[in-house]
């Protein structure tokens, strides 16, 4: 299966930790082929729904000792995109990815965080492959499994982020970043719970 959008069953279904960081990703060399017919478009796979999970209250870190509390992001809704060096289908999906932040600029604020992935090596894979515009913040899979405890998500995973910080959609697999209209969905999704009262 290439991509999965996570639903409320799949969300609310009970706690799990993550068994070994090859169970986050859909890998496989029959998935990373198809990736690309396979890409889901933006709406309606992250449409938003009721808050689940708990905010995320992650601190990545990145290169020379700096580090980013998401906590630090409240008040403003963000997509949060999570993916490994590991991960076929993650380095099939990160160019398109690259282009479209390199595009939208700050208007839609995306933030690429490699999971289970060692920094220097996140920051090697991201050199060769030319993907400037992938800042390199990594996060380790405890962490990660601290906040999702839904089960064993595959990576990539694109995730909807509201003011509050809370997860509003979800999608395992890779996203259509270049279609022509991800932009103006994106912006609609964010726009949406920017407007919004806390539920």
């Amino acid at each position: 299966m290439i991509r999965k959008q996570i639903d409320r069953r799949t969300l609310l279904g009970g706690a799990a930790s993550l068994a070994a960081a090859a169970s986050l990703c859909n890998c496989g060399l029959g998935n990373s082929a198809r990736a690309a017919e396979g890409a889901q478009s933006v709406l309606p796979s992250l449409a938003p729904a009721a808050p689940k999970l708990e905010p995320v209250n992650f601190q990545l870190k990145g290169p020379d000792g700096t580090t980013l509390a998401l906590s630090s992001l409240r008040g403003r809704p963000f997509i949060l995109h999570l993916w490994a060096t590991w991960c076929p289908p993650c380095r099939l999906e990160l160019p398109a990815l690259n282009a479209f932040i390199e595009k939208i600029g700050a208007s839609i604020p995306v933030i690429p965080v490699a999971v289970a992935s060692p920094l220097p090596k996140v920051m090697i894979f991201l050199a060769q492959g030319n993907l400037p515009h992938i800042a390199p913040w990594t996060l380790g899979q405890h962490e990660f499994s601290q906040w999702f405890t839904s089960g064993e998500p595959s990576l990539p995973m694109t995730c909807v982020i509201d003011s509050q910080g809370r997860l509003r959609a979800g999608v395992e697999g890779e996203m259509a970043w270049s279609a022509p209209d991800s932009q103006d969905s994106f912006e609609k999704i964010l726009s949406g719970l920017q407007a919004s009262k806390p539920a």
